[in-house]
């Protein structure tokens, strides 16, 4: 399959002037549902507006031929450049390896996308994992070109400090996108812009989206640039307010919470020759500079009512370049967690007072269901919410069984005794075939901890109804919580292994404390002795703590890793957004295509690095790639296990950007 990049194409100046962009990096295999639900709402109020994948389009000029050539050249030239050194520091030496580790790695991927939307060949997993494999190193290249920035289809990071306003302004400064050339052929494209939104929707995203940010205001000085979706919601009422004034040097407003108010008052207003700041008090959920420094004008906060949902409009997206072989499309019937309880939990917007749970009628969920159905030729959906309420998935199910629906269907249910055999029944009649479970534990003791109000018992139960049933079961559980004993995690693997029969996939994670959470807002009743940040965390986004006794022991992580390990090895696992991962798109496709228990058993073919076919280094490396690796990790253990530690005078612990660098000064 050839890729070609925009360049190749012939530019077209948009007619529209308002656009809404989703940014690198996220999952490429399907279209997110943010932005054309937003879409959807305007357009039925007469307000036009165009959607731009950029995280789908922007993959599509990673793989282009003449990228990757560029990059080729540029490790060829850059390891060169070192090899003749006499000597390199520790910083170099870092660089140096990936370079030269990347060099053999450098070819043409074209075919690995063509394997992930080939009908045949997606399906066939020996091919599936060498295309699988073949993506992964297509960001080794990517982590030696663009080094110390490390990319995935989650992750765009810094070798180990967090993105700060430092760390950001170098990486735009050195113009150290991947897409930066990509994003000026695109942008290229919009003619004169007068509105662009950005969904900051993920952690991975920050770094492109900032980039972005700059870029527009560089290119369309006039263009009105908004930042919206759940991440800067989140940074926004973690930061302190010289943070929050520093993202308004990147943005003219942001949106918080949800935006289908904010845009159908503001798009109006930015039509006029001149934008009235004062009417923009009065617009709900806006965030915009106030004219005296650090000050800001902010709307009221206002909660969406569901009952006002559109369809979403998927029409501006290129279902067909998804990396799948079939199409399938997220909606959301309801937004908010019903429960609302949970020690740990503050994903997205499920954990804010002012985001009740709330929920789309089920007629007009169903009717939204059918019209993208047959306006887009799919069958296949995702049903991306916290959670369904027990009662709403089974009048959900009923009502497309009543409107002969067919369509195949997932989601993430709760442990409730509701769940009948009977009712696991009529899901699964209605076209459920996956369902992912919050368990979390196996312990009842620490399920208490948590508020989950459910035990091991009812876990069990209610799983055996929906796997007898013929849907898919995938339990999500992590270790660790504050309180919990090394025999409390170890019940945990111990019941996912006498379950093993009945469940299809696991994940068993590591905790990690979420702002907002209650655990992080009353840390003192967990047994947490301080919470902290790292002084490069300026978005507040990852909080650090000490427990106050803490009696976990490394050789009590060893056991409970090789339990993990030994449980992983009976199962196909693997991380997002590969098959083998929970509630992703290919492995609900490879759940409908091989039947719920495909990825409960080891694949025949295991994932093998191998070579890809690139050149080597045409001239003999003088410094060993061992010793390389060795002096980094020796390193990175030292640097980290102070750089994360409590400073007793600031509160916080030292690691950022600018702390890093001057660790490696002369080493």
């Amino acid at each position: 399959m050839p890729v070609t990049s925009s360049s190749s194409k012939t530019t077209a100046i948009e007619e529209d002037s308002s656009f809404l962009i989703f940014p690198p990096f996220a999952d490429p295999t399907w279209a997110y549902v943010g932005l054309p639900a937003l879409k959807g709402y305007l357009g039925q109020r007469g307000i036009s507006i165009s959607l731009r994948d950029y995280n789908l389009e922007g993959l599509y000029f990673l793989l282009a031929g003449e990228t990757m050539a560029g990059w080729r050249q540029r490790v060829t030239a850059r390891l060169q450049s070192l090899n003749g050194r006499k000597k390199l520091t520790l910083y170099e030496q870092m660089e140096y390896r990936r370079l030269a580790e990347a060099l053999p790695l450098c070819r043409d991927y074209a075919d690995c996308l063509a394997v992930m939307r080939d009908p045949q060949q997606f399906y066939h997993k020996k091919n599936y994992l060498r295309a699988r494999d073949g993506f992964e190193e297509l960001f080794l290249v990517m982590e030696a070109v663009y080094f110390p920035f490390r990319f995935s289809f989650n992750r765009a990071a810094h070798l180990v400090a967090p993105w700060d306003f430092k760390l950001l302004d170098a990486y735009i400064a050195r113009q150290g996108s991947p897409f930066d050339l990509f994003y000026r052929q695109q942008l290229a494209k919009l003619g004169q812009p007068r509105f662009i939104g950005i969904s900051l929707t993920f952690v991975s995203q920050i770094p492109e989206t900032f980039y972005l940010c700059r870029l527009i205001k560089e290119l369309f000085p006039a263009c009105f640039v908004m930042l919206g979706g759940p991440c800067i919601d989140q940074i926004v009422g973690n930061s302190d307010r010289d943070t929050v004034s520093r993202i308004f040097d990147y943005v003219d407003a942001v949106g918080l919470q949800e935006g289908e108010k904010t845009l159908e008052q503001l798009l109006p207003l930015l039509a006029g020759e001149s934008l009235d700041r004062e009417r923009c008090i009065a617009i709900p959920n806006l965030m915009m500079k106030g004219v005296n420094p650090g000050s800001f004008i902010q709307g009221p906060a206002v909660t969406f009512d569901l009952a006002d949902a559109a369809t979403p409009d998927y029409a501006d997206l290129e279902l067909d370049r998804y990396l799948a072989p079939e199409r399938l499309l997220l909606y959301s019937p309801t937004r908010g967690c019903y429960w609302n309880k949970c020690s740990f939990c503050s994903y997205g917007f499920n954990q804010s007072g002012r985001h009740a749970y709330r929920e789309i009628p089920v007629e007009r969920a169903v009717a939204d269901l059918q019209a993208m159905a047959q306006e887009f030729g799919v069958k296949n959906f995702y049903l991306s919410s916290d959670v369904l309420s027990p009662a709403y998935a089974l009048a959900l199910a009923q009502r497309i069984i009543d409107e002969n629906l067919d369509i195949r269907w997932s989601t993430d249910l709760r442990i409730e005794a509701s769940y009948s055999p009977e009712r696991c029944r009529l899901l699964y009649q209605a076209g459920l075939r996956a369902v992912a479970f919050g368990v979390e534990s196996g312990s009842d003791r620490v399920l208490r901890l948590m508020n989950k109000g459910i035990d091991a018992g009812l876990i069990r139960r209610i799983n055996r109804n929906f796997h007898e049933a013929g849907i898919s079961t995938s339990w999500m559980t992590f270790l660790s919580h504050p309180g919990e004993t090394v025999h409390e995690a170890g019940e945990t693997l111990a019941l996912i292994e006498r379950q093993r029969a009945m469940v299809d996939q696991f994940i068993a994670g590591e905790f990690n404390l979420t702002p907002g959470s209650l655990i992080s807002c009353h840390p003192e009743q967990y047994g947490i002795a301080s919470v902290y940040h790292t002084q490069g965390d300026v978005f507040r986004l990852f909080p650090l703590f000490n427990m106050a006794d803490s009696k976990a022991q490394a050789d009590d992580h060893e056991w409970l890793e090789e339990k993990i390990d030994s449980l992983s090895r009976r199962y196909h696992l693997d991380h997002y957004p590969w098959a083998g991962s929970i509630s992703t798109h290919h492995s609900f496709l490879y759940l409908l295509h091989d039947g719920p228990r495909v990825f409960a058993q080891p694949w025949p073919y295991p994932i093998k690095k191998r070579r890809s076919k690139g050149g080597a280094a045409p001239f003999k490396l003088k410094f060993s790639l061992e010793e390389c690796q060795r002096r980094e990790q020796a390193f990175m253990n030292s640097y980290l296990s102070e750089a994360l530690q409590l400073g007793k005078k600031d509160g916080q612990a030292p690691l950022s950007f600018e702390h890093f660098h001057k660790a490696l000064r002369g080493r």
